[in-house]
């Protein structure tokens, strides 16, 4: 990274603190800028770069990479860093940035840069990132590593479940994305829509009742099992029964 854009971000980091900040390297001919984006995440530890910002930046010239800062924590990605780095195709660059004890102001505390690799999140264990890391994000996963299906993606904002304005995401798209609700399930490869403490249907999960994962044979075996990706939890296959039967609102099967 050229010096003069390193000074820019860390600029730009400093100032944004202790919200994270986010940005953009473009090549316009053979010269190269930064250019500052919105973080748009309702939490400040987070970012998420609009996509207005994205294509005014490309207007601009070719995007190189994608920057943001982490804020009190190393400058090391997290997995949903990871996940999101292979989706853009691009290098990521992090720099750290932090309040030290008793200081007044915060301080650079370092960088990490890293390309796509083929990185991909298990099925099984994944961090839960809002957005991307999510129940549907799991569920997107399931589809096109277990049975080679490509499923629509849509935008989730933060806490869209607690805005009436949002409408139900769910119940909103499950038909435009290939499902229908069925009586007859759960079956493997269903989707169970569930009301996760909330008055709306805010959670997915896929039945695979006996089956296990192709993309990581040998776990322990779950009965009767769902796999589903629970806020603030690991992903994770539990026994469908109890609390998320009694929960289910509905179970839709891909027919698309």
């Amino acid at each position: 990274m050229r010096a003069h854009i390193k000074r820019t971000i860390e600029r730009h980091a400093l100032a944004d603190y202790p919200r994270e900040a986010c940005g953009l390297i473009v090549a316009e001919g053979d010269k190269q800028r930064y250019v500052a984006c919105r973080n748009m995440a309702e939490h400040g530890q987070d970012f998420q770069l609009p996509a207005d910002d994205y294509a005014a930046a490309e207007d601009q010239g070719q995007v190189l990479a994608v920057v943001h800062s982490h804020i009190d924590r190393d400058p090391m990605p997290s997995e949903a860093d990871l996940v999101s780095c292979e989706a853009t195709g691009l290098p990521w660059h992090i720099v750290a940035v932090a309040k030290e004890a008793g200081a007044e102001v915060p301080v650079v505390l370092g960088w990490h840069s890293f390309e796509p690799s083929g990185y991909q999140a298990p099925l099984v264990g994944r961090t839960f990132y809002h957005g991307s890391l999510d129940c549907y994000g799991l569920i997107r996963d399931f589809y096109q590593r277990e049975l080679s299906i490509e499923l629509m993606d849509f935008e989730r904002p933060d806490d869209w479940w607690n805005n009436p304005d949002m409408g139900e995401l769910y119940l909103d798209n499950f038909e435009r994305a290939g499902f229908v609700q069925v009586n007859d399930g759960p079956r493997y490869g269903d989707v169970i829509l569930m009301q996760y403490r909330s008055d709306r249907t805010n959670h997915g999960g896929v039945y695979l009742g006996e089956t296990e994962l192709k993309s990581q044979p040998g776990l322990h075996p779950v009965p009767n099992a769902m796999l589903h990706h629970a806020m603030p939890r690991l992903s994770e296959r539990v026994i469908y029964g109890g609390y998320w039967r009694d929960t289910t609102r509905m179970i839709v099967r891909y027919v698309k």
